[in-house]
């Protein structure tokens, strides 16, 4: 969700995606690994929660909008940023 909501907006390719869990993640070392785990795990898990919608065909991303996430997502990074 950081990515929608970093990039203000809220749809996204599952490439642009990939490429941003490959760069952001440490424990991801190659790009086909951020792909298995957002295809496989993260993404439909997101859509279970109406978090996202997932078009596996047309392969991309559309983010609803969730201010109650979105708060939480801002405290844990505050916290971070303080250790």
């Amino acid at each position: 969700m950081q990515f929608f909501i970093d990039e203000e907006t809220d749809t996204a390719e599952l490439n642009t995606l990939v490429e941003h869990v490959h760069e952001e993640v440490d424990a991801v070392t190659t790009p086909e690994q951020a792909r298995i785990a957002l295809v496989h795990n993260h993404l439909p898990k997101l859509a279970d929660y109406d978090i996202i919608e997932y078009d596996r065909h047309g392969e991309t991303v559309h983010y609803h909008e969730t201010p109650h996430l979105e708060r939480y997502l801002t405290l844990a990074e505050e916290i971070e940023a303080r250790d």
